[in-house]
């Protein structure tokens, strides 16, 4: 798989993203009429109903199995994107023909089937996020030999990938004794916000403030021996941002992020990532430690390291198009 046109001599650097909490619309504001009162209706009315019907079904879900839960997730993301998602569905496909030029027409039907049955999959097994990990049948761990004494005492940055289920990712590595701490991009709706909060607090991951004020504590965190997981294929406002997928190599990922907490606190770099294998049965992956090479002077070789970890993201993602969360993103240069 190509890891991406050669980088650019100057690449453009990442903004830095600031994250502002949104007021919550006054009775005022109702008084106010027009748009100030459409506003109100919008946040306390109607956004409510949907929050409602997220909070019910996490709640009525968190009282079945696991393996009912998941497969009634996966029925209804099958069932749903096709006709109330479908330019979402898509670009999943136009995205499937630029990951995987080689793929038969048969190959991306199958993909984008088992794309919406991800997402429906995803949404439905928060409610049962630690059942799954919890029971030691339904992960498998491919080489995480003596991973936890390697990370014991010094700075690691997991990369994480949007695979599998990126939520049961970090679970893993908590229910292996190690204390990992990330950031997060807040979802948009209420609803989405509270349940996601709950799990990740619920299952013992540690938390920053999202934006770019949580720069400075993750780098006190691997300044004293902590552990960070940084997801590096991501998505950002619809348009993805890494892997390159035939693209510039480019600044504005996570890429160029771990790459400057890496070489500024000593910090290891452990890709990890989970694959689906059937229903609620995971396979959980720790790759080899990436090594950077040294530079000449700080910063010097940023863009080709961003190239390196790219090298190492894309592949997981085009082996495994289908399970990949981000796959509806658009594709475009940055």
């Amino acid at each position: 798989m190509d890891s991406g046109k050669t980088p650019e001599k100057n690449p453009v650097k990442r903004k830095a993203w600031l994250h502002e909490e949104q007021a919550s619309p006054s009775f005022a504001d109702f008084l106010a009429g027009g748009e100030a009162r459409r506003r109100f209706l919008d946040f306390w009315l109607y956004d409510n109903l949907g929050n409602g019907v997220d909070l019910l079904m996490f709640s009525a879900f968190s009282l079945l199995p696991a393996g009912l839960v998941s497969e009634i997730g996966g029925f209804l993301g099958r069932f749903a994107m096709p006709r109330w998602h479908k330019k979402a569905l898509s670009r999943a496909r136009n995205n499937l023909k630029i990951i995987r030029p080689d793929a038969s027409g048969a190959d991306i039907d199958r993909w984008a089937e088992e794309f919406a049955d991800t997402q429906g999959r995803l949404r439905a097994e928060y409610s049962v996020l630690q059942r799954i990990a919890a029971n030691g049948r339904n992960i498998r761990y491919v080489g995480t030999e003596d991973m936890v004494a390697q990370c014991a005492g010094r700075p690691v940055i997991f990369i994480g990938f949007h695979t599998g289920n990126l939520e049961l990712l970090w679970q893993c590595l908590v229910n292996m004794g190690l204390h990992v701490t990330t950031n997060y991009d807040p979802p948009k709706r209420r609803s989405h916000q509270w349940i996601t909060s709950r799990v990740r607090r619920r299952g013992g991951l540690g938390l920053l403030p999202p934006g770019r004020s949580y720069v400075r504590p993750a780098l006190r965190i691997l300044e004293t021996g902590g552990k960070l997981i940084i997801y590096c294929d991501e998505g950002f406002d619809g348009k993805l941002r890494a892997p390159f997928f035939g693209r510039t190599a480019h600044l504005q990922s996570n890429y160029a992020l771990v790459i400057r907490m890496a070489r500024k606190t000593g910090a290891v770099i452990r890709p990890v990532h989970l694959t689906r294998e059937s229903g609620i049965r995971f396979t959980f992956h720790a790759l080899a430690p990436i090594e950077l090479p040294p530079e000449e002077m700080p910063g010097s070789r940023l863009a080709e390291d961003v190239a390196l970890l790219n090298s190492v993201v894309e592949p997981v993602i085009a082996a495994n198009p289908g399970q990949w969360f981000f796959l509806d993103n658009r594709i475009v240069p940055l």
